[in-house]
């Protein structure tokens, strides 16, 4: 019993313990520095990629990305590590725009126009030219997303 108060009594005590949570962090390193970009690589690795045997696995993945952090106060050098900060509330609304949405898009143009045309192949056609304009919409708020889903510098790692 005692042990499953303590997390409670820091969650009540230290304000920085959920706080913590609330983030996603990851490590990087600063690829390129200007006024107010910070462009910052890091490794994403799936949960097997850690895995001590995935030399013999095929199923190992890492991939580099290159993130976009726009912040003025740049004072970074390319080369250092830094640990970048995103915003966990920001995970369902990232799904719903990237997987929920068009589905549903796609399973109503698929349903209506079955119900109206009693053509599948149609059906097939109008359900999945639903996408373009969804898509296209995306392109064009695309600043927008940026700013929305964005990441931010915590500190410098030594």
């Amino acid at each position: 019993m005692l042990v499953t108060t303590i997390p409670l009594l820091r969650y009540i005590c230290d304000p920085t313990y959920m706080a913590d949570r609330d983030y996603i962090e990851h490590e990087g390193i600063v690829e390129e520095v200007s006024t107010q970009l910070v462009k910052v690589r890091i490794v994403n690795e799936s949960a097997c990629a850690s895995c001590h045997a995935k030399g013999s696995c095929t199923a190992a993945d890492l991939q580099d990305k290159l993130i976009d952090i726009y912040q003025i106060d740049s004072d970074f050098k390319p080369g250092q590590k830094v640990m970048l900060l995103g915003k966990k509330s920001l995970a369902p609304k990232a799904v719903l725009l990237a997987y929920i949405y068009p589905i549903l898009l796609i399973l109503a143009g698929l349903v209506t126009t079955y119900y109206l045309s009693n053509d599948e192949l149609l059906a097939g056609g109008v359900s999945l030219a639903i996408l373009l304009p969804y898509y296209f919409i995306i392109y064009l708020l695309k600043d927008k997303l940026k700013r929305t889903f964005s990441f931010t510098i915590k500190h410098q790692i030594n």
